[in-house]
């Protein structure tokens, strides 16, 4: 399977994770020539990452791969059988994508210059990831996985998501992103060293540290 985009983003981290967890073969690549060219419109008119190439068939937007993933290879599944269980793991994605994925990336956008530094837009920003962690903390497990003991469609969510937290966290004045979100703390110390997550989450560390220090 061969998908296209950056380790680093938290969107095509969610597909590595899921392989890596069931054990798929895949590649990483960005698109030759970028991802605007007519060849790589061709596969995703929206021009985004990831997509990926699974023989003749051809996906893009993370949640319609992962489902796909997950009906192709049945072994080690990442939503849950039950339908507690499965609305659980995909309400803390959501919390996950939409609460503090999003503020953290918007952050970064502004840490790296690619949007306008604005510190009023920033400091409500802050307060809009905060919240996010709050009611993830709600609802997260302390660990091994964010839904209890399975890696789940949560983790690959949330996991990415929690890269970028601690990238922009204290660069934006929250010294203790984690304090008073206990269930998110021992998270993401679980996390880290899962079998499924350890090599992705670990090259994403890494590049994320040798992003900032070429700032």
């Amino acid at each position: 399977m061969k998908i296209y985009g950056s380790p680093l983003s938290p969107f095509v981290a969610r597909i590595i994770l899921a392989c890596d967890h069931k054990g798929i073969d895949h590649s990483v690549e960005m698109p030759e020539g970028g991802l605007k060219t007519p060849e790589y419109l061709a596969l995703n008119p929206f021009g985004k990452i990831p997509t990926v190439k699974i023989g003749k068939t051809v996906l893009y937007e993370s949640g319609v791969i992962l489902s796909y993933l997950d009906d192709t290879h049945g072994k080690k599944a990442i939503i849950p059988k039950s339908a507690n269980g499965a609305a659980r793991a995909r309400l803390i994605a959501t919390i996950s994508e939409l609460y503090v994925q999003d503020p953290a990336l918007q952050l970064f956008r502004q840490l790296m210059g690619r949007s306008p530094k604005d510190p009023a837009a920033a400091k409500d920003l802050v307060a809009k990831l905060e919240q996010g962690l709050d009611v993830l903390n709600m609802y997260i497990s302390p660990g091994p996985c964010a839904g209890g003991k399975g890696f789940t469609i949560a983790d690959c969510y949330v996991a990415p998501a929690l890269v970028f937290v601690d990238a922009v966290a204290a660069k934006f004045g929250v010294k203790d992103v984690y304090k008073g979100r206990a269930n998110v703390k021992k998270y993401w110390a679980a996390i880290k060293k899962h079998k499924s997550a350890k090599r992705q989450i670990g090259e994403m560390l890494k590049l994320m540290k040798d992003r900032l220090k070429a700032m």
